[in-house]
């Protein structure tokens, strides 16, 4: 069985836009279209193989960043 929470092929979406405007045109809003912000010092911590943990709608649901492939991953 698989993890709960982890995305695979054909159940969830991950992809990349040049733009929020076209990403939002293009991929959706779905129920709500939530954007997180990350820092450079995020992103390359991400590159590091760090893991960036986040808050969603005010403590109510957590989010998790990983590179795959990380040894977080």
């Amino acid at each position: 069985m698989k993890p709960s929470g982890e995305i695979s092929h054909g159940e969830d979406r991950i992809e990349t836009y040049n733009t929020l405007a076209e990403a939002r045109e293009q991929f959706g809003e779905n129920y709500d279209g939530l954007v997180f912000k990350l820092t450079r010092a995020q992103v390359e911590g991400l590159l590091q193989g760090k893991v960036v943990a986040f808050d969603i709608r005010g403590r109510e649901y957590a989010g998790f960043l990983v590179v795959n492939g990380s040894a977080h991953a």
